[in-house]
């Protein structure tokens, strides 16, 4: 039952886009009913010997004729491109902008521009473009599942200049696009207290914890950055200077962190619920923290990141998550732990841990043993109280 519910998970994200069947014309509904008219009047014309009607049914055909042989007048002319100002995630609408330039020092008649990827079915009604004319358009997308999205290609379609007739060019680009793990919701601040409580001893044998004094023990000021934790503003500089000016911290051993993301073994809807958790771990902590940060990912690709928590470093962890895919045999797993353990052998590592697994994990990664690490699952972290699933905030 579990492989025939993966089995239809993969099916259906790989199902995200279909494509247009590639029929280059076709007649639109006024063309149909123009050609059988036209048909009508040929054969009444010929049966009753009747010249100015077969005259008349042929001039017709004529111009259905005419109309398909200039449907896409010039459109050759047109490049059309997609832009992503912003990162996508699963689950979220996410807002794109398609470029349309004409190339050349001639005018382009109307024409029609459809997306498959959007979420806008009927299209888009370019007028006229002037020549080396540009013009952007903006639409919406709603990705399903994280990875990589392969997109439908741009069509444009012309049917100048009676509208009988309709032609239609696919754009050459097949753009692809990278999708981040969709989000839940959780709480940093309650999650750094069970980090604290159960993390490893330091050097001096206590308990590495968040200074007391942090919020008032500070280098200076600096500009505020995107991430920076909103209870670091300094409210009177900020009015007086007319912008955001917050505290720059001084930096305790404490609040350094190795996270470890256990991705384990099989790829199903399971795996996609504990990305989505350790997804949410790391872009929260990396958006309300500046200290260092090692973030390990076991999975059938080790990576090793160590930078300093903060929104860059967060989404760059992300991008790594969104292909990610979990080891498919326990040999497979092994080898990735043996890898995982020559990497962090190289570091000198933060005193704080924790380590993210799937439910149900009952292997731990042998060389966190014995930091006396604790491990946490997104069941756990719900019932802690320190997380929330997309699906329960989609809900509410």
């Amino acid at each position: 039952m579990v492989d025939s519910a993966s089995a239809s998970f993969e099916q259906d994200k790989n199902a995200l886009v279909k494509e247009i069947k590639p029929r280059k014309r076709a007649l639109l509904p006024l063309g149909k009913i123009f050609s059988l008219f036209s048909a009508l009047l040929v054969f009444i014309g010929v049966y009753k010997s009747i010249n100015l009607l077969s005259l008349m049914g042929y001039f017709l055909l004529l111009a259905l004729f005419f109309n398909a042989m200039f449907a896409s007048r010039r459109l050759k002319y047109v490049t059309v491109k997609r832009y992503f100002p912003d990162q996508l995630y699963a689950g979220v609408p996410g807002i794109y902008q398609i470029e349309v330039n004409n190339v050349k020092n001639k005018i382009i008649p109307p024409w029609y521009l459809i997306d498959a990827s959007s979420d806008r079915g009927k299209g888009w009604a370019i007028p006229s473009l002037g020549a080396y004319a540009r013009y952007y358009l903006q639409s919406r997308i709603l990705p399903l599942h994280r990875g990589n999205l392969k997109l439908a290609k741009l069509e444009l379609r012309g049917s100048y200049p009676f509208g009988l007739v309709q032609k239609r060019i696919w754009a050459e680009q097949n753009d692809e696009v990278l999708v981040l793990p969709k989000l839940g919701l959780s709480r940093p601040s309650s999650l750094e207290n069970f980090i604290a409580k159960l993390s490893a001893l330091d050097d001096t044998g206590n308990i590495a914890r968040f200074h007391p004094l942090a919020q008032e023990e500070f280098h200076g000021l600096r500009v505020y950055r995107q991430g920076d934790s909103p209870r670091a503003i300094h409210w009177r500089t900020s009015a007086r200077r007319g912008e955001l000016m917050v505290r720059e911290l001084e930096d305790f051993p404490g609040d350094d962190l190795l996270l470890v993301l256990d991705l384990g073994i099989g790829n199903n809807i399971e795996l996609e619920s504990f990305i989505s958790f350790a997804a949410t771990v790391v872009h929260d902590y990396c958006r309300a923290r500046g200290n260092r940060m090692v973030v390990l990912v076991l999975a059938a690709e080790v990576a090793l990141f160590d930078e300093r928590a903060e929104y860059a470093f967060g989404v760059k962890i992300l991008q790594h998550l969104a292909p990610a895919n979990a080891c498919t045999s326990v040999a497979e797993y092994r080898n990735a732990c043996t890898k995982a353990a020559n990497e962090i052998e190289k570091l000198t590592l933060p005193p704080a841990t924790l380590a993210l697994r799937r439910i149900n994990c009952s292997d731990s990664f042998e060389p966190l043993k014995d930091r006396l690490a604790p491990f946490l699952d997104a069941k756990t972290a719900r019932e802690k109280g320190f997380y929330e699933p997309p699906s329960l905030m989609g809900e509410a």
